[in-house]
């Protein structure tokens, strides 16, 4: 069982935590979480995560309130896939959000 760890910047205060477990190539946990500088502190914003047994997205509020959202993903691997992909196509959406419901 191996244990991988990575933070990819996509932005200036904008970054993406990604840590994952796998097994002779088979995902079995994941978090990949988007977190933003916002007065000088970091918030995360958007997590996909394999806790619960499951893989879903938590849209995380301002307030602390989350959102959970099951995910179209057969297994772990391709829920770690989908993840990543999401996070890379729509990472300003969600930073844009966040910042809205700070208003």
């Amino acid at each position: 069982m191996r244990t991988v760890s990575f933070e990819h910047n996509l932005a200036p205060g904008v970054s993406a935590r990604v840590r994952f477990t796998k097994e002779r190539g088979r995902i079995l946990s994941f978090v990949v979480q988007v977190e933003c500088l916002i007065e000088g502190t970091w918030c995360p914003i958007v997590r996909y995560d394999t806790a619960h047994g499951f893989a879903h997205r938590d849209v995380l509020k301002p307030d602390g309130a989350q959102e959970k959202q099951t995910i179209p993903a057969g297994d772990f691997n391709a829920a770690l896939t989908y993840a990543q992909r999401d996070i890379q196509a729509h990472w300003q959406f969600y930073v844009e959000r966040y910042k809205g419901w700070l208003k």
